[in-house]
């Protein structure tokens, strides 16, 4: 089922490579199922901006971090996102809004608000990430999750380099969707 592609900026890890665009699940909230889910989230804060030092305390997380993951909680649960579970893979385009900024930062804060949601059970399932910074738009972090699984990415760097797109092919043959990899040979052929 092909859903409408949003704006471009919006769908840089998006696109699959049929040319549809994966969108917010319209299955009923946690709901779990095998399908990859694809959702926005407001840009997440930097790792260096998560935990503060309180005297006689100790580490303790920052007023933005706990509102980052309110924000992004009640962003999921408006995109009614389905629950998927097990093992997973996720593809990550985070809006560039400084040509200074590390993008791994961004994860950290964005993972727990995710777990938090209960989209996943918890990030120690994560078993790989892709990320990628997309143009400056709206200040959102977009994410696909995939229950693990074969799978190609390519990558499409923008002109000056400074953002790109990964488009993703998922498997095509049942079994590979299922997790039953074919036994390969040392020279990756089945």
């Amino acid at each position: 089922m092909k859903t409408p592609a949003p704006d471009i900026a919006s769908t840089a890890a998006c696109f699959l490579s049929d040319g549809s665009v994966a969108g917010p699940s319209t299955e009923g909230e946690h709901e779990e199922h095998l399908a990859p889910v694809s959702f926005s989230i407001p840009m997440p804060p930097s790792t260096n901006h998560l935990f503060k030092n309180v005297k006689g305390v100790g580490r303790v997380k920052t007023k933005a971090y706990q509102d980052f993951c309110l924000m992004a909680v009640a962003a999921i649960r408006r995109q009614k996102v389905a629950k998927i579970g097990g093992y997973i893979t996720m593809v990550w385009a985070v809006e560039r809004n400084s040509l200074q900024a590390d993008i791994s930062n961004r994860l950290k804060a964005a993972e727990d608000a995710i777990v938090m949601s209960g989209i996943i059970d918890d990030d120690r399932f994560v078993t790989a990430h892709t990320i990628t910074w997309a143009p400056k738009a709206n200040g959102m972090a977009h994410v696909q999750i995939y229950p693990i699984q074969r799978m190609t990415l390519d990558f499409y760097p923008s002109q000056d380099g400074a953002s790109g797109a990964w488009i993703v092919r998922a498997p095509e043959q049942e079994n590979e969707i299922n997790g039953d990899f074919p036994q390969q040979s040392q020279d990756g052929q089945g």
